[in-house]
């Protein structure tokens, strides 16, 4: 049995957002990866992966987090067949923008399909965050939800699941930039403190309070104000050279609001569409990253739709 492939994209997303770690994700227009995937026989498999940083990415179904979900998905709804995959990354693992994330919510998302969408979004996302889980040590969805949903989400309970969906300002830019450096999603983690203040716990909960305000009502000012993080961010700086200068550079040319994207290194900024300009907030960037002799890609992106059929 070998069917026909279906192909898709799946795109980048960034997490945490301030004070919403393992909580608050949003998918991104650019950059993205293209999967496809068409049924066999029994089993997951992966026949081909191309693109940045496939050479380290390994193809063996059982440490592939595309190929995981794949499955994860294929035992929850009784499939009696199996699913081959191909990868195209444009997503740079080790990025911050949701690299595994995009594998393997693109890898649940077309097992799915083939399946004839027995599972809804929910359980697809589980089956996501289940390969997160085997590839980083962590059980997190704050990347596969907004990549499978699209737009800002919020995770209110992982026991039992529950995830909300936002649609974003239409108007709220935002720029990537990805320093040459590598930072592993388990390294990340093991650095965040194992408890914290009651005074940072209230510092937190107003400011993901509010922010989710903001995105309901379009308030770019107050989103800017609100991503405010006292824990994680901090403890993560050391692994991100230029960090602190980055985000400088880009607030002082337009960004509302300039912060690690989920585990690092990639440095996001937010920034009004209508009044500045994410190219000139993306060169200030890139050009501390010059001054400290390293190279850095951006992106001027906005906000993005979730895992679609191409």
């Amino acid at each position: 049995m070998t069917g026909e492939w279906i192909r898709i994209r799946a795109p980048a997303t960034t997490s945490n957002i301030g004070a919403g770690f393992d909580i608050f994700g949003l998918a991104l227009d650019s950059p993205f990866d293209i999967m496809e995937g068409r049924a066999s026989p029994s089993g997951t498999s992966v026949s081909e992966i191309r693109g940045r940083g496939a050479e380290g990415i390994p193809r063996d179904p059982a440490s592939n987090s595309a190929a995981i979900a794949a499955a994860e998905v294929l035992k929850r709804a009784g499939a009696g067949f199996g699913v081959e995959l191909r990868i195209e990354k444009g997503i740079r693992p080790c990025s911050g923008i949701g690299s595994s994330g995009a594998s393997a919510a693109g890898g649940a998302y077309l097992a799915n399909l083939l399946c004839g969408s027995p599972l809804s979004d929910a359980e697809v996302i589980l089956c996501a965050a289940h390969a997160e889980e085997v590839m980083s040590g962590g059980f997190h969805a704050d990347n596969v939800a907004p990549c499978i949903l699209g737009g800002f989400t919020i995770i209110r309970s992982y026991e039992p699941f529950e995830v909300s969906r936002i649609e974003p300002p239409a108007n709220l830019g935002v720029v990537v930039a990805m320093p040459d450096v590598m930072v592993c999603t388990a390294d990340s983690r093991r650095v965040i403190p194992k408890e914290v203040s009651v005074r940072d716990l209230v510092f937190h909960v107003g400011n993901a309070s509010t922010l989710v305000y903001a995105m309901m009502t379009g308030d770019l000012a107050k989103i800017g104000r609100s991503v405010k993080d006292a824990v994680f961010e901090p403890a993560r700086a050391s692994l991100v050279p230029h960090l602190r200068e980055a985000e400088a550079a880009a607030t002082s040319h337009g960004a509302l609001v300039s912060f690690l994207g989920g585990s690092g290194p990639c440095v996001i900024s937010f920034y009004d569409r209508d009044t500045h300009c994410g190219d000139r907030i993306a060169e200030s960037v890139r050009e501390v990253y010059a001054r400290g002799g390293m190279g850095c890609d951006t992106w001027v992106t906005g906000c993005g739709r979730g895992c679609e059929v191409i």
